[in-house]
């Protein structure tokens, strides 16, 4: 059988029958006779597509034209880089709600390839901006919704809108609609027949007989399906629940079912991230034109006569349009206000003039890296004025002035604390200075003794309240410590520098002892070890975790949501060797034994590798934790177990606890030190062939409310942990019995 000619060979006019065809998707076949084909027709095109004879340079490897060229397939399919949806319009009629069988089957392929080791991400990016494509040109209303299902939300972080579907009420959801038994359920799982409750779904509908179907489920469907269920509230909102759950399961086809129940789960599991999502975007948008201002949508610009960008004026776009689609969505993290700017016609030249840092739309917090000692001090900030900052053991949040009677108090992961903190308002409102209309504010919250005027420490913070927090019953204190400035009497400020940042905040708030206290800082024209050792001990001595150090100057801008080298973190542990502490799962628990007996003794706790969607193994820990601590661990887990391991924890057989846990609190532990493991999933193969990172004698710390389990330590973060240490240890596994 003859190979297909690739797009690259066609840009090129070069022969390629060395490139093999990609699998097609098992996708319904349409004969085409190109012979025969009218002219303009969805025949003729795809002739003219598999023929493609524009000429342009050879396609860089890492470039985003690299997805664009290849094989081209049948350019009806969604794997297909020649993909029109033009052709396929017939089948998504333009007005009409779009099935969400299309998501479905764009989920399946892309579940299909991950692992495959045969470009699979790139591939599946093609997938998602061909999905997208088809809604810009068919039904432009459904991209959100299926932005969001996506990325398993129903709305963004700050508006609190979580499904919050545990798995007993799927199961029993899912025991109605298939007519079997919950041991039945458990046990597919349990025998290895499926991987985990979606496939269970799956298997089930493929097994039961219907006489009558419902309509087919549409995306608009299914999406406001799940926003009602995660407005669900009162005594009655088990039973809601339950009722919608299972209208979309009894409606579902194909393999529609294994997705909504993951999608419910929040674990769809397929590596879709983020990053991946808003890259497919940019490409979508660059390659389709919706219809806008009287003008008929596009369905591919590369088809368009007479007015065909080159090759590398689509490069050039591309790249252009994903860097901007980033780093709005990173200032302005909406699906709806980034579509909507670039369904008006914004580019990559003029979209982050409508999508920047606003009032009431909280960002992903910049972060800093972990530096090793002062030697990499000195090579981070060599030639640069910098900064240092006391680093502040609290609760990072961010604050919005709106208005003096509207402020709002954002956690880290952009959750809404303004509830659980009414003093801080009020310390605001007060501290507020005449001129300020508006502002953002980037600081820390610290539990503090205002008799003794000292900070205390983080655990008495946590012990404060979430809800129902008034100025009367308030059992912790806490003082604002400002340190950056983002947006000041609406202007964002994230584009600035430092220097400038610093100055606009110091012209925000009034300092009131106890109450608003800046970040104590000192300035630096170039390194002086012995200064910067000498103030890192003042802040040891301040009950501070150590020094923040930051450019004031040379690429001393705001990156939300980026973990900067320009911002370096020094703790008076790394210095001795000790490293930074991680943020961990508890995966799996050990039971205790001597006077342990009755609780869990140690637990198995393991970091979130945001590649492979999965969890993995990093210690077995069993010291740190105080008698209350294990009685507090037993009891929040006592309801939180699983007969077996999730589907995406990846446990080596040599670790397997007494009970697995679910994934659903962060734990922050401190180590001696890491060492290659052979028992250990963390990092695999990236520092060792067949082998992974694990921790030397951990110690639990505290639990980490403020996080959420994939917002613990990454596998890259542990890899460069490994690669920083001061001392490596030798040998391998290196838990705490």
């Amino acid at each position: 059988m003859p190979k297909q000619k690739s797009l690259e060979s066609a840009f090129t006019g070069q022969s390629d029958l060395a490139v093999p065809t990609p699998e097609k998707p098992d996708m319904k076949k349409r004969k085409m006779n190109d012979g025969g084909a009218v002219s303009g027709s969805p025949a003729a095109k795809v002739g003219e597509l598999k023929k493609a004879v524009a000429a342009a340079p050879n396609p860089t490897e890492i470039g985003p034209m690299s997805l664009w060229t290849g094989a081209a397939g049948d350019p009806k399919t969604l794997i297909s880089p020649a993909f029109d949806p033009e052709l396929v319009a017939a089948d998504f009629p333009a007005g009409k709600p779009v099935g969400f069988a299309l998501v479905s089957d764009a989920l399946r392929q892309i579940e299909a390839l991950k692992g495959s080791g045969c470009g699979s991400r790139k591939k599946s990016t093609v997938i998602l901006s061909n999905v997208f494509r088809v809604l810009l040109y068919s039904q432009p209303k459904d991209l959100v919704p299926t932005l969001y299902i996506l990325i398993n939300k129903v709305a963004p972080d700050f508006e609190d809108a979580e499904l919050g579907v545990g798995d007993g009420g799927l199961i029993r959801a899912m025991c109605e609609v298939f007519g079997r038994s919950e041991v039945h359920m458990k046990n597919s799982i349990i025998n290895g027949e499926a991987q985990d409750l979606g496939e269970v779904a799956l298997l089930s509908r493929v097994s039961q007989k219907v006489l009558f179907m419902p309509p087919k489920l549409s995306i608009e469907k299914v999406f406001s399906e799940m926003k009602a269920i995660a407005a669900c509230s009162g005594k009655d909102s088990g039973k809601t629940r339950k009722e919608k759950i299972s209208k979309m399961l009894v409606a579902s086809r194909g393999e529609e079912a294994k997705f909504i129940v993951r999608m419910l789960q929040g674990k769809l599991r397929i590596g879709i991230q983020i990053p991946t999502v808003l890259q497919a975007i940019a490409y979508a948008f660059q390659l389709t034109v919706p219809a806008r201002g009287g003008e008929a949508a596009v369905g591919d610009v590369r088809n368009v006569k007479g007015k065909k960008p080159t090759f590398s004026e689509l490069e050039v776009a591309m790249t252009s349009m994903e860097e901007a689609v980033k780093r709005a969505f990173s200032e302005m993290p909406t699906f709806e206000c980034l579509t909507n700017a670039l369904m008006a016609g914004h580019n990559g030249e003029t979209l982050g003039s409508v999508c920047h840092i606003s009032l009431g739309i909280p960002v992903k917090p910049m972060l800093a890296k972990p530096s090793k000692g002062l030697g990499e001090v000195g090579e981070r900030m060599a030639g640069k004025r910098f900064t240092g900052e006391y680093k502040y053991d609290g609760e990072r949040a961010q604050i919005h002035v709106i208005s003096r009677d509207d402020i709002r108090v954002y956690s880290r992961n952009s959750q809404n604390m303004t509830e659980k903190y009414p003093d801080v308002i009020k310390v605001v409102q007060d501290s507020l200075c005449d001129n300020i209309q508006s502002c953002v504010i980037d600081s820390e919250l610290v539990a503090y003794d205002q008799v003794a005027k000292k900070i205390l420490p983080f655990q008495i913070l946590s012990t404060r309240g979430s809800k129902n927090v008034s100025l009367e019953n308030l059992k912790c204190n806490v003082c604002i410590y400002p340190f950056d400035c983002m947006l000041l009497n609406g202007k964002p400020m994230v584009r600035e520098t430092l220097e400038t940042r610093r100055e606009a905040l110091w012209s925000i708030l009034k300092p009131t002892e106890g109450k608003v206290i800046f970040a104590t800082y000192q300035n630096f024209d170039d390194l002086q070890e012995e200064t910067i050792q000498a103030f890192l001990d003042e802040s040891i001595a301040a009950s501070c975790e150590g020094l923040m150090l930051k450019t004031l100057v040379d690429s001393a801008t705001y990156q939300p949501s980026k973990r900067s080298l320009n911002w370096l973190k020094l703790k008076k542990d790394y210095l001795d060797g000790v490293g930074d502490t991680l943020d961990v799962v508890p995966i799996g628990a050990f039971y205790g034994k001597g006077k342990r007996t009755g609780s869990y003794g140690a637990f198995l706790l393991a970091i979130y590798n945001e590649e492979e969607e999965e969890f993995q193994t990093v210690c077995k820990a069993g010291t740190g934790f105080s008698d209350e601590d294990l009685v507090t661990h037993y009891e929040f887990y006592k309801e939180r177990t699983t007969p077996v391991a999730e589907s995406n924890y990846n446990v080596s057989d040599r670790m397997k606890p007494d009970v697995w846990l679910e994934a659903c609190q962060v734990w922050e532990i401190k180590c001696a030190d890491l060492s290659i493991s052979p028992v250990h999933t963390s990092a695999m193969g990236m520092k060792a062939p067949g082998k992974g990172i694990g921790l030397r004698f951990p110690r639990f710390l505290r639990i980490r409310d403020d996080k959420g389990p994939e917002d613990a330590t990454n596998a890259e973060q542990v890899a460069d942990m490994f690669e920083n240490q001061a001392v490596i240890g030798k040998d391998g596994g290196g838990d705490d019995e």
